[in-house]
């Protein structure tokens, strides 16, 4: 599971500069319980209404009444997108290498 890889590197991504927010198409509840069982220290935002998935035009009505595409938005300092990755199926997500790596391109634009 993609958060559980993202809990175990979520120490390299600050050092990188990075925070990480995730946002769950499920319940509050069900956020808070992957949390958890994930051992996540980052947050976990339940979008149970979608309004935030359809705002970034992430939206996969296709699956699951409606989940989010897997997606990765690197943003910097300034609230621009600066790296975006839009899996075509729910399985289809960037490696956490490649995250990282994106991470310090934009970290070190910025510099």
């Amino acid at each position: 599971m993609q958060l559980t890889r993202l809990a175990e590197d979520y120490e390299k991504m600050k050092q990188a500069g990075a925070d990480l927010i995730a946002i769950s198409s499920d319940a509050q509840d069900y956020a808070w319980s992957m949390a958890q069982t994930t051992g996540a220290k980052y947050q976990i935002l339940s979008d149970s209404d979608r309004k935030v998935i359809q705002s970034y035009g992430i939206l996969n009505a296709k699956e699951h009444d409606g989940i989010a595409h897997p997606s990765i938005f690197i943003v910097d300092k300034a609230g621009v997108i600066r790296f975006l990755y839009v899996g075509k199926d729910p399985q289809d997500r960037p490696p956490d290498e490649a995250i990282l790596e994106e991470i310090r391109k934009v970290a070190a634009a910025a510099k």
